[in-house]
């Protein structure tokens, strides 16, 4: 019996071996001088005897297998055809039983097409154990799937090893590398100590950079969130797009939050974004935050997170929130007031009601007011934003798919992923918008255009706005060279607005100043437009065209960097297709016995003719296959190391205690000693981190760059910047083909 190669015969006996009952492993292998391969041996798994070690430190010990066994199968090798010159089919140990030959060692195998599966749920945030639960379940029970949940488990671990197998944050440098190779307008920059350990990175990729051009007159920065086992900071810029939902404009990594830090991340987002500050910025209450934002940003109006203002305000003044007229005033403050004397007056009468004067947090709070006050931020632009509860909820997509030991190159390649899924989202709002228009409640031509310019979202809530304006009324009007003035009042309350329209330059405004916090037209311009100055249109100034279905229209998706189509999806894509139509010809197979035999021959047919295409190409492509990796540029004389692991402070991924067992925790540790001072430095001391600066040339930014045009210079006082425009889809390894079970094989 002959073979054409090693994996054809290993297969053929594996396949004997397993439907008799026991598993193989490899043999010595025999050379001739010459070093060409002339002889193989292939034994089975009981062969030999197994070596004592002491197993103390073992977590789990594993029982003897080796009994001595002397079964194999011995073949000579010339030309390249194997023939089988000696087989001993006597076994001294009895054969696995039918229901555990799935267990067999030498049987268990992860293929590609599996293997691409798993990858795919486990980064779409599935575990790898309800991942192997799913292809049980498709595969017809545990027996099916060809191997263990332990198996997939280090199948993962080994492609996670893989992944950073050059370190961390040089694996992540490669992971940007091979991206600019396919040309897409990539950005990254990162910062390293003295110890060339990185200390802070920030990325986007040319979609983003699209976004941010389109969108990026508000931006909200947050810090609160630390998502890897470097305990680093994660910051995603985060911005509103035209249909009111999540756009993201880039993130950053950060080792520290100081003044400096903050300065080098905003300076880099900026330079990325071609130069083009936000308009407003808002970020939680940070005092070095604050500092870098007035250097950097100094004409972008810094706003205040009231959500954590009030988060804050439980800690510091929870006995006067319990009071409910003082809540009641204290969220009109936070929320709803419109007008500076308003507010005022509303924080006199906190002072002398409830004697807040000395409160140090408050009077700090007061100080801050324009910041946070709606009053005091009515005349920027805000696009909707309150808070930063927008970059939360995104915070919150990256935190079900991380934990505390994610790499950074992980978290980079979840960031891109999700990405990838908010535009998809925005592509199918975009749909939405071109294929119809919303219900006009009202026939009127203000609505009317509105309904053609503004997305669905944006011209729900400008119809709601004109709809408010049916409970205000005009009360006085006064005309002076050509400006009229018209005062309007709410039917319940008091509340009083006053619009201005110049006829000679169609000028509208209003002291509500919602167009300029919002970017559409008040209830009250609406009212008097439409009921007074009789125009059936919205003048084009007042509309702006971030919020219009044309916002990204100018810009070509293709070039702006989006993800070119993936392998390793596109393999799971048809997977499912042959999955589905596999299973209707079983379907109709196993309604009759003929059918059944037809079925199983075609099958045996169309197997052995797409291995032996498979081998067939495998070997075409033997002498063409190259490193890819060569392909990638290289930066040898820099290398970057990872960041130190530090004990996370603040949010933890452990179980939040309870009250009670904070306060056993509390009197517990009563009465115990400090550390002593060691060398005469505490335990909790260390090191200031020292920045060495690096700095590869920015001015390469154009399409088409060579890597051979990157060169890396050592400067003082310049911050280690890589600038590429990239995007690439994975490039997964040709499987190899298995051998159908022969139902016998012969000595």
């Amino acid at each position: 019996m002959t073979f054409t190669n090693e994996e054809e015969a290993y297969h053929a006996y594996n396949a004997y071996a397993f439907s008799k009952g026991f598993g193989i492993r490899k043999g010595k292998k025999f050379y001739n001088r010459k070093n060409e391969l002339r002889g193989c041996t292939f034994l089975c798994c009981c062969e030999g005897y197994s070596e004592f070690s002491p197993s103390d430190d073992r977590k789990t010990e594993r029982s003897l297998k080796r009994c001595g066994c002397v079964a194999r199968i011995r073949f000579h090798i010339e030309g390249g055809v194997w023939e089988v010159v000696e087989f001993n089919d006597f076994h001294n140990h009895p054969f696995v039983e039918d229901n555990q030959k799935h267990l067999i060692r030498s049987c268990q195998k992860i293929t590609e097409t599996k293997g691409c599966i798993l990858n795919t749920m486990v980064e779409s945030g599935i575990k790898a154990t309800k991942a192997y639960s799913y292809l049980t379940n498709e595969a017809g029970g545990a027996q099916n799937v060809g191997f263990t949940l332990q198996d997939a488990r280090n199948f993962l671990q080994s492609k996670r090893m893989n992944l950073i197998s050059a370190g961390d944050c040089q694996s992540l440098l490669k992971h940007l590398q091979s991206l600019q190779a396919s040309g897409s307008n990539l950005f990254y920059s990162f910062q390293v100590d003295d110890q060339n350990r990185m200390t802070n990175f920030f990325w986007c990729d040319g979609a983003s950079r699209i976004d941010y051009d389109c969108f990026g007159d508000v931006v909200v920065f947050d810090t609160t969130y630390r998502t890897n086992k470097y305990n680093m900071v994660c910051a995603p810029f985060v911005g509103v797009n035209n249909h009111w939902k999540n756009v993201l404009f880039g993130c950053a990594f950060m080792l520290d939050e100081t003044i400096t830090s903050f300065i080098w991340i905003f300076e880099t987002s900026m330079e990325a974004m071609g130069g083009k500050a936000p308009k407003t910025i808002f970020t939680d209450q940070d005092s070095a935050m604050a500092n870098a934002i007035g250097k950097v940003f100094p004409n972008s109006v810094h706003r205040l997170c009231v959500w954590h203002i009030s988060k804050n305000a439980t800690q510091h003044i929870s006995h006067l929130l319990s009071d409910s007229r003082f809540k009641a005033k204290f969220n009109k403050i936070m929320y709803e007031v419109e007008m500076e004397n308003e507010m005022e007056q509303l924080w006199r009468d906190l002072c002398e009601e409830w004697n807040i004067g000395e409160n140090r947090w408050l009077c700090n709070l007061y100080s801050l007011r324009h910041k946070w006050c709606p009053a005091f931020n009515r005349a920027s632009f805000s696009a909707g934003i309150r808070s930063t509860q927008r970059s939360e909820s995104t915070n919150n997509v990256f935190k079900h798919l991380s934990c505390k030991t994610m790499t950074l190159t992980e978290f980079v390649n979840h960031y891109e992923k999700q990405a990838e899924k908010m535009r998809d989202n925005q592509v199918a709002d975009d749909f939405e918008c071109t294929r119809g228009v919303p219900r006009v409640s009202v026939d009127c031509g203000i609505l009317r255009q509105a309904e053609q310019v503004y997305t669905l979202k944006i011209f729900k809530k400008f119809q709601a706005e004109y709809f408010q304006g049916l409970s205000w009324h005009v009360t006085s009007s006064k005309h002076e060279g050509g400006v009229y003035t018209y005062t309007l009042r709410r039917e319940l309350g008091h509340a009083e607005h006053s619009v201005s329209f110049d006829s000679n330059n169609v000028i509208i405004s209003c002291t509500c100043r919602l167009f300029d916090l919002l970017g559409w037209l008040c209830c009250h311009a609406l009212t008097v437009m439409n009921n007074h100055l009789n125009m059936t249109t919205i003048p084009m100034q007042y509309i702006l065209k971030r919020w219009t279905k044309s916002a990204r229209r100018e810009f070509l998706h293709d070039d702006g960097g989006s993800c070119s189509f993936n392998l390793t999806m596109s393999k799971t894509y048809h997977l499912k297709e042959l999955m589905r139509q596999s299973f209707d010809v079983m379907s109709l197979s196993v309604n009759d016995v003929e059918t059944i035999k037809i079925a199983k021959r075609k099958l045996h047919e169309l197997d052995v003719e797409i291995r032996n295409y498979a081998s067939s190409v495998s070997k075409s492509e033997n002498h063409t296959m190259r490193n890819q990796d060569n392909d990638v540029p290289q930066h040898a004389s820099t290398q970057i190391l990872d960041p130190l692991r530090r004990k996370s402070k603040g949010m933890t991924n452990t179980r939040l205690k309870s009250a009670i067992e904070k306060r056993k925790k509390g009197n517990s540790s009563k009465g115990k000693k400090h550390l002593p001072p060691f060398h005469g430095m505490t335990p909790i001391e260390q090191a200031p981190i020292l920045n060495t600066d690096f700095h590869v040339n920015p001015s390469h930014q154009t399409m088409g760059l060579s890597s051979n045009m990157m060169s890396i210079q050592h400067v003082n006082a310049q911050p280690f910047s890589y600038t590429s425009l990239l995007s690439q889809g994975y490039q997964g390894v040709p499987s190899v083909p298995q051998i159908m079970f022969p139902s016998d094989c012969p000595p």
